[in-house]
């Protein structure tokens, strides 16, 4: 029925086909004189490639081609994000597809090699012989900061790769008058998302139209073309990309670098070749993210009033953030947002990014909002602790408030709609205290510990970057088939979000008929329109808007249709349930597969359509293109980075033993707002996803380098990620603020609370133990010592 599938929660199309084994990937696939990809990757952290000799591999049976960085000298990897405006050094000129003169990480790519098959390849690659000098590594952000460190770019004189230093109000003014001014220095460690699939691309070149087709498992298919075709320097309407079903992403597929090399292969040899990566590969050579320190100082009133903030933050980029990958600028979205939900009138940002010999930086489920929420959220409950006030009463003296929006912050940016603190309230409402602190009290005694953590949350969702190639519209194309189908194309691509559902949600509200009518055709460069695609939660931002955009222009073409095959007025038809009628008179109408046949057969046009149409646009088809409301013109404050501002509070009650260290996260507690829901069962299993991946970052998962830059954690043996056994009680709770800038009033939430679950985490273990996590990850080992150190300050035998 028309007007009832947004809202209504309705099972994603894809998982029946997933679940069954059907999915087709990128590896399931196979051409004709298929050759497989293998690359050979230094042993050194950092070193001056002396040479590379594939002679020996390229002898052996079945090896078809060879290349080294000599091959790639030309083929510089272009920029994904240029903010030189906040010092910004240039990398291009020194990364490449494969190191040309230097390698700057262990497991950087040296050589590739191409053969018939998986296993020559493997034999191959033993065979290639590289001559280094190596050079200290820099492995950590104090070295990398050192005026005497060793230096990963000559050219640039220091490791500094990005710094963002400014005040905005009068920061010394604040701290003057202040009451309290409470200052920490904290870090956070390095890990990131690494996906069930890793990374994948079947890159087939053909000669004779110059067209390159890849494959790629891939988040956004335009932006894959881009980079392709600059590296490459082929015209971009030559370069095809598809993603056909894709195994997750997370923000660890928005970047293409490895891409780059089976295609140069398969220009090389005039055939198809695939590279698959390794989960070892994934591990040593995928994005990374996170670990950063941040020292920050906090001025308030005895009331809890926040009058300004002082913070310095220092984020490891590994060797760089820019051209491989584009998280550099997770520091630039960390400061624009480190006020969160709070009026706060003062601030003092000094944002940098440094290079290591360690992995590249690329996005990862948050980007920068998960640094913005850990400092403030940690913060709060610190001075919570001092003041003796319960940190909710603080968060609720200093939010922005409901009428207050939309609401322009301290850093320029532009919120939407929110309430706060309704969402707290409720979120409390959900928690039993008073049995909370009688169970706390009994297991102590058996030496258990018990502790409730909360913390709020700001998403900003549905971005498009300035000064990248992470564009400002979005594009979707909705047709009529001749038997009255619809057909819906999307740049956006399903990396479990339920795309093929959600979207077709929102078509089917339109024409009155059920998703299942609708068929969405997704992630194609060659079918369908240019869009930004699968990142920063644009789904129900961007794409929903366009989609809806799309269908209502239809639909008025498909009534005017009507009206002319019925010949009665256009405003004198309505459509319902997939069918036109002429509102006096209901007996009268016409199904869409009516309205189809008679405008694609025979007279076709010339009968169906009104003469206005005839001229203008005889079709049953729209594309049209959406942007965003609050455009983001330049990094400069303002600036609206983000279209719409999700937000939750989050509580959860953590059990720690005594004897053991062991952290069990009892139940999580997330009252959530998005705006207005197109499928809540979705929306419902992306937090419960997000909550159990920042668990993981809090707990469980970190990449651990040695001091010669080796990375220890190479396997998902020893790069510990929770299951669903390890995921605890949950309750999700749905609160509606329609986004005022959307067309739905949707807003986007798919980094959830992966944004504030390991804030929430980490302050609900200072809640049991009484002192501050100053580190994370809180591995039994750490624990253990938080508990020794709370045994030290109270003179106790236990925490107090």
């Amino acid at each position: 029925m028309a007007g009832t599938w947004v809202g209504t929660s309705v099972k994603r199309k894809q998982d029946g086909r997933l679940l069954t084994g059907r999915g087709t990937y990128v590896d399931d696939m196979q051409l004709p004189h298929m050759l497989y990809c293998g690359v050979f990757r230094s042993v050194y952290a950092h070193a001056r490639i002396r040479s590379v000799d594939v002679s020996e591999a390229l002898a052996q049976p079945g090896i078809v081609a060879a290349i080294t960085g000599a091959d790639v000298a030309d083929y510089p990897l272009p920029a994904v994000i240029d903010a030189a405006t906040f010092g910004q050094k240039d990398v291009t000129g020194h990364a490449f597809p494969l190191a040309v003169d230097k390698v700057r990480y262990a497991g950087e790519p040296v050589a590739a090699i191409a053969g018939v098959d998986r296993y020559v390849v493997e034999d191959a690659l033993e065979l290639i012989r590289a001559q280094y000098e190596p050079l200290p590594p820099v492995l950590g952000i104090e070295q990398a900061m050192r005026a005497d460190a060793p230096l990963l770019y000559d050219a640039w004189g220091d490791n500094i790769h990005l710094r963002w230093q400014v005040d905005m109000g009068d920061v010394e003014g604040a701290f003057a008058h202040a009451d309290h001014v409470f200052r920490e220095r904290l870090y956070e460690h390095r890990y990131s998302g690494f996906p069930m699939e890793a990374r994948c691309v079947l890159a087939s070149y053909n000669s004779a139209d110059g067209k390159l087709d890849v494959w790629s498992s891939t988040q956004a298919p335009f932006q894959a073309r881009m980079y392709i075709a600059r590296t490459l320097k082929l015209p971009e309407q030559n370069v095809r990309v598809v993603v056909p079903d894709l195994g997750g992403g997370f923000g660890n597929k928005l970047n293409w670098s490895a891409d780059i090399v089976p295609c140069l292969l398969s220009l090389r040899t005039g055939r198809p070749v695939k590279w698959t990566e390794t989960r070892t590969e994934n591990l040593q050579a995928s994005p990374h993210s996170r670990d950063y320190v941040y020292d920050v100082q906090v001025a308030c009133r005895n009331d809890g009033t926040i009058e300004g903030v002082k913070l310095q933050m220092i984020a490891d980029a590994g060797v760089e953030g820019a051209n491989r990958g584009a998280a550099v600028a997770t520091l630039l979205v960390a400061g624009s947002y480190v006020l969160g939900p709070y009026k706060i009138a003062n601030l003092r940002l000094d944002q940098i990014a440094v290079v290591t010999n360690k992995s590249f930086y690329c996005a990862y489920r948050g980007y920068g909002k998960d640094m913005a929420n850990r400092v403030l959220e940690r913060m709060i409950n610190i001075m919570a602790r001092e003041l003796g006030m319960a940190p909710e009463q603080i968060r609720m003296k200093n939010y922005i408030q409901p009428h207050e929006y939309p609401y322009r912050q301290t850093t320029g940016v532009l919120y939407d709609s929110g309430n706060m603190p309704e969402i707290t309230r409720r979120a409390l409402a959900r928690v039993d205290f008073e049995q909370l602190a009688a169970d706390k009290a009994r297991l102590r005694n058996e030496g258990i510990y018990l502790g409730v953590g909360m913390a709020a949350k700001l998403e900003p969702s549905g971005g498009a970057v300035p000064n990248s190639i992470f564009n400002g519209f979005e594009g979707a194309a909705v047709k009529i088939t001749s038997e009255g189908g619809i057909t819906l194309a999307t740049s956006l691509v399903d990396m479990g979000q339920g795309v093929e559902t959600t979207l077709a949600q929102v078509v089917a509200d339109e024409f009155g008929v059920s998703p299942d009518d609708v068929r969405v055709i997704e992630g194609d460069t060659d079918m369908t329109p240019i869009g930004g695609a699968g990142f920063s939660s644009r789904g129900a931002v961007w794409t929903a808007s366009c989609v809806l955009e799309a269908s209502r222009k239809l639909k008025q073409k498909v009534l005017k249709v009507a009206a002319n095959l019925l010949q009665v007025a256009a405003d004198t038809v309505e459509l319902k349930d997939g069918t036109v009628f002429v509102s006096a008179d209901p007996e009268r109408s016409l199904t869409l597969q009516d309205i189809g046949r008679a405008a694609y057969f025979w007279p076709g046009p010339y009968a169906a359509f009104p003469l206005e149409l005839l001229a203008d646009d005889a079709s049953l088809e729209v594309t049209s293109y959406w942007t965003s409301p609050s455009p983001p013109t330049s990094w400069e404050p303002p600036v609206c980075l983000y279209t719409t501002h999700p937000s939750s509070f989050e509580v959860a009650i953590v059990q720690i033993d005594g004897g053991t260290g062991r952290l069990e996260v009892r139940k999580y507690i997330c009252v959530h707002d998005c705006g207005k829901l197109i499928n809540p069962m979705i929306v419902e299993g992306q937090v419960h996803g997000g909550t159990l991946q920042g668990i993981g970052g809090a707990v469980y998962e970190q990449l651990v380098y040695d001091e010669n830059g080796q990375l220890l954690t190479t396997t998902f043996m020893d790069y510990l990620i929770p299951t669903a056994m390890e995921a605890p009680d949950m309750e999700v709770e749905h609160f509606e603020s329609p986004s005022p800038f959307t067309p739905l009033g949707t807003k986007g939430m798919g980094e959830g609370s992966t944004i504030a679950s390991p804030s929430v985490i980490i302050n609900a273990v200072e809640d049991a133990l009484g002192v501050t996590v100053k580190s994370t990850p809180l591995t039994p080992e750490r624990v253990l010592a938080l508990i020794r150190e709370a045994q030290q300050q109270a003179g106790t035998p236990g925490p107090a």
